[in-house]
């Protein structure tokens, strides 16, 4: 079932999205079908085996004649274009007075007001007053409710209809006159009640949507000014690393080593912000949006090595032995590999950064018969546990990682959980401090993802 989205604006829902109202349609027709089941299901044995003398054959009848209503109701809801809300809202609206009307058959068929079962009226009027926006509709259902129990009830005393009695004798005009007004108490202060809670939960849900679209728009403007520092601020920079470079091939015969010292280090440090920037620079693109997913179809394992193979140098120059472990067949799959890139990049360069000279960094991709994905072990410094679960939040370093690395931004974790869950991943670390750290990033595999000459032989020969 689809609504017209453009539609809907012409409708203020507070406390209602389209999908909700959509979820709330079913929910109705659901809880219709579990009542129908328990009706049909209570019924023969009530006549069984208490012995009522009551209408079971026109109960039986109302609940067929409701079971067809409702695969009526659900034909509608599931293939009828509403064209607004206001349909939808017409058609819950006719269900509930229809369950109203089809209530107070079965209450007289039951008893009538002799059956404390009337109050069955009551889980309609609660369904309207939480169903509804507004004032008016809820209490026009309570006030149906009460007529359709009032008329019933004065029809069947003055015997215009036939009685069915629970009782042995039919209710005086004392209990229906106490019974009638304790309905419309609890009827009428019910609603009031509910309704009064409903559009104090609707007002506050408008203010915290308010409140949501200023958070979004502040985050927004923070990536956009976070953007243009990180931009304004890596020109000098590089401008001053080209100066270092060239002062340190021209005259580098000509510096005391003091001197010659620091402009490496300078260099050093300069080259560590200006990754940093560009760290910087691409959570910020992507988090307004402006990087773009690039889908391809690529052998897994080939590609996952050419990435992984970029970072050779880098652990060269920190003696870090960085090791993959090839999988022992192909696996074609179509992936955003911008994004994937991201995530594998951080992870090993992560690897690499925080582990000693002389450790090792362990790249392994893995494929199961539901999932693919790749696992980053290090022998580094590892994580604190009491650091687990915040590593993931943005701008956040532990303790340690500052000590190993003064430089950085705590962004790259944060943009790889983000671009995991993104694609319906997972991602989850061990660690252990002075023993290193393990993250497994897991993805779905689906079947219009696997579907080439290898699927068949995953499905036989992976048992992870």
């Amino acid at each position: 079932m689809k609504i017209d989205l453009k539609a809907s604006e012409s409708l203020e829902l507070p406390f209602h999205t389209v999908v909700s109202l959509n979820e709330r349609l079913a929910w109705l027709i659901n809880l219709r079908w579990i009542s129908i089941i328990a009706l049909l299901f209570c019924i023969p044995i009530a006549d069984k085996m208490l012995g009522f003398n009551i209408g079971f054959n026109e109960i039986t009848n109302l609940a067929v004649i409701l079971l067809v209503i409702n695969i009526l109701y659900f034909f509608i809801a599931r293939y009828f274009q509403f064209k607004n809300e206001y349909q939808e809202l017409a058609f819950l609206e006719l269900q509930i007075l229809i369950d109203l009307l089809v209530i107070s058959f079965m209450i007289h068929y039951s008893g009538g007001i002799g059956n404390p079962f009337y109050y069955l009226y009551l889980v309609q009027v609660i369904l309207s007053g939480i169903i509804f926006p507004g004032k008016a509709l809820p209490y026009i259902n309570a006030f149906a409710a009460a007529l359709l129990l009032t008329i019933w009830t004065i029809l069947e005393h003055v015997i215009m209809f036939d009685r069915y009695l629970l009782r042995s004798e039919p209710a005086s005009l004392a209990l229906i006159i106490t019974s009638l007004i304790a309905f419309y108490i609890i009827n009428f202060a019910g609603i009031y009640i509910i309704n009064t809670f409903m559009n104090g939960y609707r007002s506050l849900k408008r203010i915290i949507d308010q409140k949501n679209v200023q958070l979004e728009q502040s985050i927004k403007d923070r990536s956009r000014t976070f953007r243009f520092a990180a931009h304004e601020l890596k020109s000098p920079l590089i401008a001053i690393q080209s100066t270092l470079e060239v002062v340190k091939s021209l005259f580098s015969e000509d510096l005391r080593k003091e001197v010659k010292d620091m402009v490496l280090k300078a260099e050093k440090r300069s080259s560590q912000v200006i990754d940093m920037i560009k760290e910087m620079i691409t959570v910020t693109q992507y988090n307004l949006g402006m990087e773009k997913p690039v889908f391809e179809n690529v052998d897994f394992d080939e590609w996952l090595f050419g990435i992984v193979s970029h970072h050779k140098v880098y652990a060269n120059k920190k003696n870090l032995e960085l090791v993959y472990n090839h999988l022992s067949f192909s696996l074609n799959i179509n992936i955003d590999v911008n994004g994937y890139e991201k995530v594998v990049s951080n992870l090993v360069s992560n690897g690499l950064r925080y582990t000693p000279s002389g450790g090792k960094v362990i790249v392994e991709p893995f494929v199961s018969d539901y999932s693919y994905g790749l696992v980053v072990k290090d022998t580094g410094i590892g994580i604190p546990k009491e650091d687990m679960e915040k590593i993931f939040e943005e701008f956040y370093r532990s303790k340690n990682a500052r000590e190993a690395e003064q430089i950085g931004t705590g962004l790259g974790l944060n943009l790889v959980k983000e671009i995991v869950y993104l694609y319906e991943g997972e991602i989850s670390v061990k660690s252990e401090i002075g023993k290193g750290s393990e993250f497994k990033v897991e993805f779905p595999l689906k079947e219009k993802q696997s579907g080439n000459e290898y699927a068949e032989e995953l499905k036989q020969s992976v048992n992870l």
